[in-house]
């Protein structure tokens, strides 16, 4: 990452770099070989005092070894659940993959089938894809072992009507939800009355097959409950009576990290944890209240760190997420409060969402700074018009703050980071 007064001179660069080194923690492709391997006839995974262990198909009656991915993170764990096999004499025998982006072709062959969902809605493509994923699912042997990989998405990218409900139905409910802001828990809980695979169904569906869930989670508390819609989690059943489950990564293993590489660098982490869960407006003005009160940190510059996913209440017509429209309050916000507190003229943040992608937007997210709402006003932007279009995208990608890095792989949620360089 380079020496202390190199990052300095560039902020927005070292911001990129520690958003970077979260996201490679919460990376399916790097962790699950990294944590997971076979141990005699068992895949052990074990990571921070997290551990599961599932028996590995017996080829002589037959069994099978059978992927099943649901999810932005699908592809990458998939690949990861690969490479942890190496060398062990086991080997994926099919899988069927339902994701956001398709990956380019592929240079050598994979032992499953990748289909494309919709997101954050579902389409028509979510219900085909659930449809050849019940296919390939057929009848289950009892020799079979299924390892199903979840993560952030999934709700939208695997999507079944239950009987008596059309798609349309959900379609119509799960976009009045987004715009009122509900909170991702209440709308995965909707989603599982709605649907024929969560809320535990697809689990009655492997049965009498023995399968796992190793989880990637972009929720709060992790609840396997609500990870995805929970398709393998039963409702109403108490926990030690629930399949084998384990999260493997989540928005804690991308905080850590990020505090580890911000202290290797000479940078005071400040730690607010998962505690993004509120309005964007509330939570703007709880940041700023945290940055103007930061404890001394004997000279060093100061990196406050929280995560989590902002409410957003949509009433205007514009285009963001809410990422950049966290951003963008908190410039606006910044520049109000610096005659206050002067040392927020030096705060350089970033908003950004792990998975790479804001709500309808290429961007993951946004810049923001001291400066933010005077190079506003300079290009002739009146922010305070453009939030209450919920259009921060516009407002950001004319002020060169926006946060471009492509699809990550992986999702645990957002995180964000404000650099005080004066400590």
């Amino acid at each position: 990452m380079g020496t202390l007064s190199a990052t300095l001179m560039s902020p927005r660069r070292l911001l990129s770099d520690l958003h970077a080194a979260a996201v490679a923690a919460v990376q399916g492709e790097r962790i699950i070989p990294r944590y997971g391997r076979v141990e005699q006839d068992q895949w052990v995974f074990r990571r921070a005092g997290r551990e599961l262990r599932c028996a590995l198909p017996d080829r002589s009656r037959g069994g099978r070894l059978r992927l099943i991915g649901l999810g932005k993170a699908a592809l990458g764990m998939a690949r990861g659940f690969r490479d942890s096999l190496r060398g062990s004499g086991y080997a994926i025998d099919d899988g069927l993959l339902i994701v956001r982006d398709l990956p380019p072709a592929s240079a050598g062959a994979e032992p499953w089938r990748v289909l494309p969902g919709d997101h954050p809605l579902p389409g028509g493509r979510s219900e085909h894809a659930a449809r050849q994923l019940l296919e390939f699912i057929g009848t289950p042997s009892a020799a079979d072992r299924f390892v199903v990989l979840l993560s952030g998405g999934a709700s939208a990218l695997c999507a079944l009507p239950a009987p008596g409900v059309t798609l349309d139905d959900k379609r119509r409910i799960t976009a009045e939800m987004l715009r009122s802001g509900a909170p991702i828990a209440e709308i995965n809980r909707v989603r599982r009355r709605l649907s024929a695979i969560k809320g535990g169904k697809l689990a009655a569906r492997l049965t009498p097959a023995e399968f796992v869930t190793l989880a990637i989670s972009d929720v709060a508390g992790d609840d396997p409950a609500v990870i995805g819609s929970a398709p393998t989690w039963r409702d109403e059943q108490p926990a030690a009576a629930q399949p084998p489950y384990i999260v493997i990564a989540g928005l804690d293993d991308a905080r850590a990290t990020t505090a580890e590489v911000a202290t290797a660098s000479g940078f005071a982490p400040v730690v607010l944890g998962r505690t993004l869960y509120a309005d964007v407006a509330v939570e703007a003005q709880r940041i700023v209240a945290a940055l103007s009160s930061l404890p001394p940190a004997d000279g060093r510059p100061q990196l406050l760190l929280a995560g989590g996913e902002p409410l957003v209440t949509v009433r205007g017509a514009g285009c963001g997420g809410r990422a950049q429209e966290l951003a963008l309050r908190l410039g606006e916000l910044v520049a109000r409060r610096t005659s206050q507190w002067p040392q927020l003229a030096a705060a350089v943040g970033l908003v950004a969402g792990t998975d790479g992608a804001d709500g309808p937007t290429a961007a993951a997210g946004a810049f923001f700074d001291g400066s933010t709402a005077a190079r506003a006003a300079a290009v002739g932007l009146d922010l305070a018009t453009r939030l209450a279009d919920n259009d921060s995208h516009t407002a950001l990608a004319a002020l060169g703050d926006l946060y471009l890095t492509g699809p990550t792989g992986t999702n645990v949620a957002d995180v964000l980071m404000v650099l005080m360089p004066d400590g």
